[in-house]
């Protein structure tokens, strides 16, 4: 039996390494793209509460439990997770992260 494994060291991916940012559904196994942290994060919270009040309104204890999660660069993404990997977690005023971001070019 394959485990999946959203965080640690051994975490899976499930998305493409490519796409910056995406909504994995789980039980489903659709990924949507998203082209900001933002838009991803919009999206996986409108569908996990349609998925909550589909649970809420069913009357089957057999229904599938799904969940959206965001993607950053096909992995589970949490600002602490990105930032144990040493990665820049994507939030525009994280500190830490905005810091080591390059300048913006002058137009």
């Amino acid at each position: 039996m394959n485990s999946t494994h959203l965080f640690g060291e051994n975490r899976t991916r499930l998305g493409h390494e490519t796409q910056e940012w995406s909504v994995w559904v789980s039980g489903m196994d659709d990924i949507h793209d998203r082209q900001t942290l933002g838009g991803a994060l919009n999206l996986a919270n409108e569908l996990n509460a349609t998925f909550a009040q589909m649970r809420f309104n069913s009357t089957s204890e057999h229904d599938p439990v799904m969940y959206a999660v965001v993607l950053h660069h096909g992995y589970a993404w949490t600002v602490q997770t990105e930032h144990a990997h040493g990665l820049d977690c994507g939030v525009p005023a994280c500190g830490p992260c905005s810091s080591k971001r390059p300048a913006p070019a002058a137009g």
